[in-house]
């Protein structure tokens, strides 16, 4: 319990030192660019300590959940222990009344579930924030109440299976950005503003990947997206760095608008805006639609608890539909992704380094928290047009890469095209897909860092990413092309590297949702992905040495941050149980529901 409790506090100190040193690296940016380099960097390591501590504790099946909440209305703190076991099935329940004084000591039935594998920190709940009117019109019989009366407004943060692991991919890549741009950001004007803004920046992600409830996940979103516009306006490469800027943030805002409505839908259409009182609603939505429905259709408990889930899809397919335009355009999904080109061009590589690394990996995270485990009847009934956006994204990304002269330009649709086969595995809605796209996530963003940090070692050594002008670099940096040539065929899934083990499952996935036709197509797309790596390895670090590369130097400082993603993918590679073993469970007990939902259309269409 003590460890636990530690973790909890553990998990709130690893986004509010991001959130509080921002500012103070700021102010002390404007005196000594150097502390503020390095105290950027003390933070964000720092961080990412406390993570990989929490990450410990979440995989002890002996861990104590606490939960601690205050009903506003009775001024009453509720404390409840419950063991993370399915041997254990009652929970310790301690409340204390402050006016009157008062204490009680009782159990209370406790299911467990893999939620409950997951460190909390629970910061308040106010309960009836809304009141409830009831408007009696001249029928008895029909009424009106308020929907929002019965929803509780909570704030907390949780690390759990589905965003622990990307959690501590952010978490992680943080720090090594940091370090990577002590050193490559030296010479940057404004060095206060800089890496407060980046620190902002990581942290605001951090806080969308561990936030308990959907007004908490949107309003990290937005605290995400204003470092980011301002690290693309005041440190963009050229002039046109205010407009692109504007551009990235008009596209962003449009996406969290149709985000914002279809999840204050989907918390309206559930009765709460808490993660996990939302999936025990959705559960009992089932049970009761069953139950109503086994008075009128004779064909048994199973066909009834489908057929309510086809009901379910039904009701929440809108704002499933809105949730997943906001997430398409902050993961430059095709038609969406007309800001990533010119954002990734513009801005400098520590930072697109996070936008393609990190950032995207928070909407690919939605996806998973809402789509998936919220509205999988609605993702089924979308399978098909899913799978064709994301189908659609993977190879049109590929071709654009394939046919770029720029490094940086192949990497941003490189970034676009791997969105694609993230997608892919989400719109499965089956055990593989789901856990193949969770994987993916970690193994796209380790490479792009490495990629990323790859791209800006050529730019500071030899001053320009353009293919043509680059060449024979082997011999110049050897262990560099080694880093980079690794990571490249990782995305491109070829073993014993993560990304294979990543893209097998996503495509078993699909193989599995009877999707064969468009899981051939995204198979046969890889060799597009794996053709624009090796064409840019060959263009930038084989051949001939071009002039005026004869004194190219790499330092060792920006190297070694390479080295330790590079480790990763390998590793990762032979053991993705390492990550895995987080969102397995939860992916295994959250998909159980859905599972049969084909075969009710099949019996509706006049199966035996």
């Amino acid at each position: 319990m003590l460890n636990n409790m530690l973790a909890s506090y553990e998990l709130l100190a690893s986004i509010a030192v991001l959130l509080v040193m921002g500012p103070i690296v700021y102010l002390i940016g404007k005196k000594s660019g150097r502390a503020a380099r390095w105290l950027a960097f003390l933070a964000a390591g720092t961080s990412m300590v406390l993570l990989v501590h929490v990450g410990i504790i979440l995989l002890d099946p002996y861990a104590v959940t606490l939960t601690i909440t205050l009903n506003s209305s009775t001024w009453t703190y509720s404390f409840i222990y419950a063991y993370g076991s399915q041997y254990i099935p009652y929970a310790l329940q301690f409340n204390v009344q402050l006016y009157p004084f008062t204490t009680t000591l009782n159990t209370i039935p406790w299911v467990y579930s893999s939620f409950d594998r997951s460190i909390a920190y629970p910061m308040f709940t106010v309960y009836e924030v809304i009141p409830n009117p009831t408007f009696k019109l001249a029928s008895v019989i029909s009424q009106f109440s308020n929907p929002l009366a019965n929803l509780s407004i909570d704030a907390g943060l949780i690390a759990d299976g589905l965003s622990y692991p990307i959690a501590m991919l952010i978490s992680g890549l943080g720090a090594l950005v940091m370090f990577y741009a002590a050193f490559y950001m030296k010479d940057v004007e404004s060095p206060g503003s800089f890496f407060g803004n980046m620190l902002l920046f990581v942290g605001g992600m951090l806080g969308v990947l561990l936030a308990t409830n959907v007004i908490e996940f949107f309003l990290f979103w937005e605290v995400m997206l204003i470092p980011s516009y301002i690290l693309v306006n005041q440190f963009g490469l050229t002039e046109k760095r205010g407009i692109t800027a504007l551009k990235y943030f008009l596209w962003t805002t449009f996406g969290s608008v149709f985000m914002f409505i279809g999840l204050f839908m989907m918390g309206v259409s559930l009765n709460s805006f808490n993660f996990q009182q939302m999936y025990i609603n959705l559960a009992t939505a089932q049970t009761t639609y069953a139950t109503y429905l086994a008075g009128y259709i004779p064909y048994g408990t199973t066909f009834n608890l489908w057929l309510s889930l086809f009901l379910i899809g039904a009701i929440l397919a809108i704002p499933a539909i809105l949730i997943f335009i906001g997430f398409a355009v902050k993961m430059a999904l095709f038609p969406l992704h007309t800001w990533l080109p010119d954002t990734y061009m513009e801005a400098p590589i520590p930072v697109v380094l996070l936008l393609s690394a990190a950032m995207t990996k928070t909407a690919a995270y939605g996806i998973a928290r809402f789509l998936v485990v919220y509205m999988g009847p609605s993702v089924q009934m979308l399978t098909v047009s899913l799978a064709i956006v994301a189908l659609i994204t993977a190879v049109y990304g590929g071709i654009m890469a394939l046919t770029q002269k720029n490094l940086k330009m192949m990497l941003a649709y490189s970034s676009m095209s791997q969105m694609g086969y993230i997608l892919f595995g989400f719109a499965m809605i089956t055990v593989f897909g789901v856990n193949g796209s969770l994987l993916h996530i970690i193994n796209h963003g380790i490479c792009m860092g490495i990629w990323f940090m790859v791209a800006g070692i050529i730019l500071k050594t030899t001053g320009t990413l353009d293919f043509d002008k680059l060449g024979g670099l082997s011999e110049k940096m050897p262990a560099t092309a080694a880093i980079a040539t690794i990571a490249g065929l990782s995305v491109a899934g070829v073993p014993p590297l993560v990304g294979f083990q990543s893209e097998w499952m996503i495509f078993a996935g699909g193989s599995m949702a009877t999707q064969y036709l468009l899981t051939g197509l995204l198979l046969a797309a890889t060799a597009i992905t794996l053709s624009y790596y090796l064409w840019a390895i060959r263009r930038i670090f084989f051949g001939p040495l071009k002039e005026g590369l004869e004194k190219v130097q790499v330092p060792r400082s920006l190297v070694a941050p390479m080295v330790i993603l590079m480790i990763l993918v390998v590793v990762l590679g032979i053991a993705p149980a390492i990550a895995t073993q987080y969102f397995t469970p939860i992916v295994n007990q959250l998909l159980t529901p859905w599972y049969g939902y084909q075969q009710i259309l099949y019996l509706l269409l006049g199966g035996p």
